[in-house]
């Protein structure tokens, strides 16, 4: 069966006259008719009751337009459902979030509220290769040599260290890495990129630290160190305010942000695209809405 064969069957059955259904079709009426003799000689039954140039269905042609008129109208669909297809899959950003996740989680929804035709598919997994925009970190002194001349730099921030402001280490106005060997740490697990960051300034204060929680999340890290339970890295701008933490000047609070001495502790959240994305004007713009708005308001 051939599907304009069909077509010309529907047509036919629907008008219920030779004549009619080939001005409709605008073909010869005997090419319709030769047509729908092919298909009753493929099928091998009649499917119609023929009376001069007017034709009625038969129980056979009842049965085969009532299971073509759904199978059409579903061929029918198939040319708008790939338009908007393409459309949703040009509208979807496929993001890699390795760094400032709060951030850029508050970032999306103020991009949704102002392109809701916007689709984003998150992933946090460093193993996750297929992506149209990464958000990881590097050094800000010492940037990854592969981090690419097209990546953008969405902030650069400096890596205070919070500390229980009723500590001894409260007491202070700053601090150097070396002072907290004795210290427990409350970090992000080893695969994010601030943990890796951590680490190295850690072996360039020579000091191997105590790590007494670790997790996957920067909410469990920011929960713990704001409850005083440990010090821990704290971003300047992308992990938010600390609740209850203060400046150096301000010791009645429950947390303190201290400013690390003897080393630049400081740190570029970067924005990696991929060749596809880098086609792409809606993971450009989003881009861009990154950049503009790196900050917590």
């Amino acid at each position: 069966m051939e599907l304009l064969q069909l077509r010309y069957f529907l047509t036919a059955a629907h008008y219920q006259h030779m004549t009619k259904a080939a001005e409709h079709l605008k073909i010869a009426q005997p090419a319709l008719s030769q047509a729908i003799h092919r298909l009753e000689t493929e099928l091998g039954v009649s499917l119609f009751e023929r009376k001069n140039r007017s034709i009625t269905l038969n129980e056979s042609g009842k049965l085969l337009q009532k299971r073509l008129i759904p199978i059409m109208d579903a061929l029918d669909r198939i040319p708008q459902e790939l338009l908007e297809n393409q459309a949703h899959a040009a509208h979807t950003i496929h993001l890699r979030i390795l760094a400032a996740s709060a951030l850029i989680t508050n970032r999306i929804i103020a991009y949704r509220a102002l392109h809701p035709d916007v689709n984003f598919q998150l992933y946090q997994a460093d193993t996750h290769s297929a992506f149209d925009l990464c958000v990881s970190a590097v050094r800000a002194d010492r940037p990854d040599l592969d981090s690419g001349e097209d990546n953008m730099i969405m902030l650069e921030e400096d890596l205070y260290l919070a500390v229980p402001a009723n500590s001894s280490y409260g007491r202070k106005n700053s601090i150097r890495l070396s002072e907290t060997k004795n210290a427990g740490y409350i970090c992000l697990a080893g695969s994010r990129p601030i943990r890796q960051i951590s680490n190295s300034y850690f072996a360039e204060a020579g000091i191997s630290p105590r790590i007494i929680f670790e997790s996957d999340t920067t909410e469990s890290v920011r929960n713990l160190i704001a409850a005083g339970l440990g010090i821990g890295f704290w971003p300047q701008y992308s992990w938010g305010p600390l609740e209850g933490s203060a400046g150096p000047l301000a010791p009645n609070s429950s947390v303190k942000l201290l400013p690390i001495t003897g080393q630049t502790c400081r740190r570029q959240i970067i924005l990696i695209c991929s060749p596809e994305g880098r086609e792409n004007p809606v993971v450009m713009d989003f881009c861009h809405f990154l950049v503009e708005n790196s900050r917590w308001i």
